[in-house]
């Protein structure tokens, strides 16, 4: 068995593979890593490696000792990976990036994509038929924007998201949840037709935790699965495994 550990900027969540399946999944906020962890041990005794994709950086060192004697990779540019990346220097590509461009490669091989991750910040990756990752964009996510009207204004107040919208807001509070929503989905439609004119049958996957805000059906996209990400970590460790 393997563990897959996905560490965001507030969540964690932990996927327990046999072979190409998941057999657990545990999403928890970060301040409860620990005893959710003790739990999957007990659990699955079983679990024989464990991999790391880590965007936050603040309780890896402590994350490692608690898996304490199993064997650890973390996801990142050093590894051995089913594409080839233009990305300079590589160790700058994120390893949320990584396994979502791993999961692409091998979920849809020889198809030009677009992977777009929606979660703290916006992620756009072009990986073509041939296996080359050629780069992509980085922009804000929901929150951030929300967070950035708040902490740069004087009186606009801050916001959670809201995932239904109409086209005009007749407050404050509505014409910025306009501005947020509206604002993302013209930046994702016309990201994709820019991407479509230079990559010919572009397949467009939407991942992350907030794709699912995104008015379905969504145009060109494939919302991917729970595990897409999880599934390209669980690849890479296979495939990096001594």
């Amino acid at each position: 068995m393997n563990l897959i550990i996905d560490l965001g900027n507030t969540q964690i969540k932990y996927f327990v593979f046999e072979n190409d399946t998941v057999k657990g999944y545990y999403a928890v906020l970060i301040d409860t890593w620990k005893n959710t962890l003790k739990k999957i041990k007990n659990k699955y005794p079983s679990i024989k490696n464990c991999i790391i994709s880590d965007v936050n950086g603040t309780i890896t060192k402590d994350l490692k000792k608690a898996l304490a004697p199993l064997p650890i990779i973390l996801c990142s540019s050093a590894l051995k990976l089913p594409f080839n990346s233009r990305y300079k220097p590589s160790n700058q590509l994120g390893s949320d990036r990584i396994a979502l461009l791993t999961a692409s490669a091998m979920e849809y091989p020889n198809q030009n994509i677009l992977v777009i991750d929606l979660g703290s910040c916006i992620t756009y990756d072009i990986l073509d038929r041939e296996g080359l990752h050629h780069g992509g964009v980085i922009s804000p996510g929901y929150k951030m924007r929300y967070k950035a009207m708040h902490n740069f204004s004087g009186r606009l107040p801050f916001l959670e998201p809201k995932d239904k919208t109409t086209s005009l807001g007749t407050n404050t509070q509505s014409a910025m949840h306009v501005g947020v929503s509206q604002g993302i989905k013209n930046e994702i439609m016309v990201s994709i037709a820019k991407f479509e004119e230079d990559f010919d049958y572009l397949t467009v996957i939407l991942a992350g935790g907030d794709a699912e805000r995104l008015p379905k059906p969504f145009k060109n996209g494939i919302f991917a699965h729970q595990n897409f990400l999880a599934n390209g970590l669980n690849y890479l460790l296979v495939s990096n495994i001594d």
